[in-house]
Formats: structure tokens, C-alpha cells, sequence
């Protein structure tokens, strides 16, 4: 059943995020990656970053990031009903959103991230919202190219976690206790002006980045630290 009073919708995410907050505290976080070091530690940074991070996966980083990192954040939410669970969430969470996607309200949202996130981090899901899983589209590597910030390849993985099926996709969540990786590999610097097939290129360089760090954070989850 879909909620649609907007209220029980505020409800709803107010209460999700309580319950994963707690779960969250509950887990040991490691944070890997040159450039999520220095943003994480060194406040007044200069980069901002376009930080991809596969659907799946949301969750995560989410609720991992601290306070005054999540103040700077924008992240792309989908106009669709789940997308207005997740943007309440963000709400509560002191992250700023914009809504939009492929089939609805994009090409406004990708204008909004290009002019209007000066200082900011964005964060963007470029498989969401319909799929297919783990495959990016365009748009981060567009919204990297237009802004002059890098593309920011990232990967999150858990010691233990559950894995909820939804509809094209599934949604990693950690168990209590365990440990929780936040790994960024190298920033890709994309040049502005590029042609459709150019920047399609920069895509599936990116592509292969986010597969192959994700394979890297597997395996990192199987060894520990």
C-alpha cells in the first residue's frame, strides 16, 4: 500500500530514520579513499565532488555521513512516490534534494544541480530509479562535466548485512554490530563542452571505476581490516 497524505509520509520517513540511525550507531564505520579523507577531515575544503553511489547500496552512506558533512550535501531524489519517502528522509537528515529523473522532472533537476549547488557536494544514485541495477546512466558524468567537479566513484559494503528485494533492485542493510565500509576510489575529472559520444566515453570509464571498486570493497569485506 502507497501512502499519499503527505503527513503520513512525514511520518513514516521520520520514523524510518530514527530506526536506522540506531542501527547505524550500533556499527563500526571505516572510511577508505584519498579524497573522502581529506573531505571528511579538512572542513572548508575547496573540491566538491559528484559522488555516485549505486541504488542498492543508498542507505549507507545516508547515514553513515556525519552532521555537517550531510549540511553540504545535495542529493538527485526521484519524482516517484518512493523518491518522497527517501527526499523526507534526507529532510530529517539535513541533506538538501532536488527531485527529478530520466522520465520525469530531469532535465529541471539537472539544471538546479548545474546552478545552484555552489559549495556543495552532490550525490547521485546513476542506476536509479528504475534500473537496470548497477548500470549508469549519463546523468552524474553530465552534472560532473557542467559544474567543473569531479566524479567521485564510490562503493559501500557491510561485514553482515541483509539484503531486501525490491522491485528491480535490492536494498543492502546492515545487521547490528557489524562493520561498515565507505570507500571512494580515484576522482574522475570529466571536461565541460563534451559531444554525446564523448561524454558516453567518460561513462563507461566511470562504469568500469564503480565496478571495479566495488569488487575491491567484496573483497575487503571478506578479509576485514
Amino acid at each position: 500500500m502507497k501512502i499519499r497524505s503527505r503527513w503520513l509520509t512525514k511520518v513514516a520517513s521520520f520514523l524510518a530514520v530514527f530506526a536506522c540511525r540506531l542501527l547505524i550507531l550500533t556499527c563500526r564505520k571505516q572510511f577508505i579513499g584519498k579524497a573522502l579523507e581529506r573531505t571528511l577531515h579538512v572542513t572548508g575544503s575547496d573540491e566538491f565532488f559528484v559522488l555516485c553511489v549505486w541504488h542498492d547500496a543508498l542507505l549507507i552512506p545516508t547515514f553513515a555521513a556525519p552532521r555537517w558533512l550531510r549540511k553540504n550535501a545535495c542529493c538527485l531524489v526521484s519524482k516517484h512516490q518512493d523518491g518522497s519517502y527517501l527526499a523526507e528522509a534526507m529532510a530529517w537528515l539535513d541533506f538538501t534534494t532536488v527531485r527529478g529523473s530520466s522520465n520525469r522532472g530531469g532535465a529541471e533537476a539537472l539544471r538546479h544541480l548545474v546552478n545552484n549547488t555552489a559549495g556543495m557536494h552532490i550525490v547521485v544514485t546513476p542506476d536509479g530509479p528504475r534500473g537496470p541495477r548497477r548500470i549508469m546512466k549519463e546523468g552524474a558524468a553530465f552534472v560532473a562535466a557542467h559544474t567543473g567537479r569531479r566524479l567521485l566513484p564510490g562503493a559501500f559494503v557491510v561485514k553482515n548485512g541483509w539484503r531486501i528485494q525490491g522491485g528491480w533492485t535490492d536494498l543492502l542493510v546492515p545487521m547490528p554490530f557489524t562493520t561498515v565500509y565507505v570507500i571512494v576510489g580515484e576522482p574522475i575529472a570529466i571536461p565541460p563542452g563534451l559531444s554525446r559520444p564523448e561524454l558516453a566515453r567518460y561513462v563507461v570509464q566511470a562504469q568500469q571505476s564503480m565496478d571495479q571498486l566495488n569488487e575491491e570493497a567484496d573483497r575487503l569485506c571478506v578479509r576485514g581490516l
